[in-house]
């Protein structure tokens, strides 16, 4: 595999970063992931829109400009010979001379893409639904990061392996408040009658691509939309949930905890909506 490190593309196992890059040492950077179909990435401007973004909050030096990044990562699909991909960008402070949490303004970032041939869910998932669980861990809403995609995962890394040893798919958090926040890696939907309801970013939840998209189409589907807060018994009461995200798309879960979640997978909004979604790649990807 080839990846892009600093300026080049260069063969995996010739790639090196400092000992004391900063995002290995703290956690202190970010990062997008994103799927190509037919060799266009889906909603790359968005994509990179949230990346430096996320790199202004933190004050992160930019090394390149975002349509430098975007040839970047056409170039990369096109050196490692692929059209169906998933693709990482990691973007940390980089390494710096000074020790501790202070920050040298003067010293570039550390930018590293990678991109992989996509390899699917197994089909039965979106058949038959995944089952999913209430972390034990909360979500800070108010947190200064909440909203943006940082590299510090440690919490989702925990609460997604406790779900695991239990025979689940994915985890969903809770905030300190007790609303429904979102998943370890995705972004939840609660379909409720002719409503679809998602947690609102005030609530700590990741402002994802496709879960834009969802909201966009979800009028073409007879639903209303509605972001707000919503407890963990209004989400097990729920007619159909779904999970999010670039690489999953439209994920339907059959369970949560010990509660069944619909009467039959995927539910009929849901497939719905994951149909509309599929259209929309090809209508935006031209394939």
């Amino acid at each position: 595999m080839k990846i892009y490190l600093n300026g080049a593309i260069i063969d995996e196992n010739k790639a090196a970063i400092s000992v004391f890059d900063r995002g290995f040492l703290y956690g202190d950077g970010v990062f997008e992931t994103m799927r190509s179909y037919g060799g266009k990435v889906f909603r790359l401007a968005e994509h990179l829109n949230r990346l430096y973004f996320s790199m202004k909050a933190l004050k992160i030096r930019q090394r390149v400009s975002q349509r430098e990044a975007e040839k970047v990562v056409y170039g990369l699909l096109e050196a490692n010979g692929l059209k169906d991909a998933s693709i990482r960008m990691t973007i940390s402070r980089g390494a710096s001379s000074h020790r501790g949490l202070g920050i040298v303004k003067s010293e570039p970032h550390t930018m590293v893409i990678t991109a992989a041939k996509f390899v699917p869910r197994p089909a039965e998932y979106y058949e038959n639904g995944i089952c999913a669980d209430i972390a034990r861990l909360r979500r800070n809403s108010r947190g200064f990061s909440s909203n943006l995609k940082a590299l510090g995962y440690l919490d989702a890394i925990i609460a997604r392996s406790e779900a695991a040893n239990r025979g689940s798919f994915e985890t969903i958090f809770l905030n300190e408040a007790g609303d429904v926040c979102e998943g370890s890696v995705t972004n939840i939907f609660m379909v409720k009658g002719n409503r679809v309801m998602t947690p609102s970013v005030s609530c700590g939840a990741l402002p994802g691509i496709t879960r834009k998209a969802v909201l966009e189409l979800a009028p073409y589907a007879g639903l209303g939309t509605e972001e707000g807060a919503f407890t963990e018994e209004e989400l097990k009461d729920s007619d159909e949930v779904f999970l999010t995200n670039s690489l999953v798309e439209i994920m339907p879960v059959s369970r949560i905890d010990d509660v069944r979640i619909g009467r039959r997978m995927p539910g009929d909004m849901t497939r719905k909506i994951h149909n509309l979604y599929k259209e929309l790649i090809g209508k935006e990807a031209k394939i």
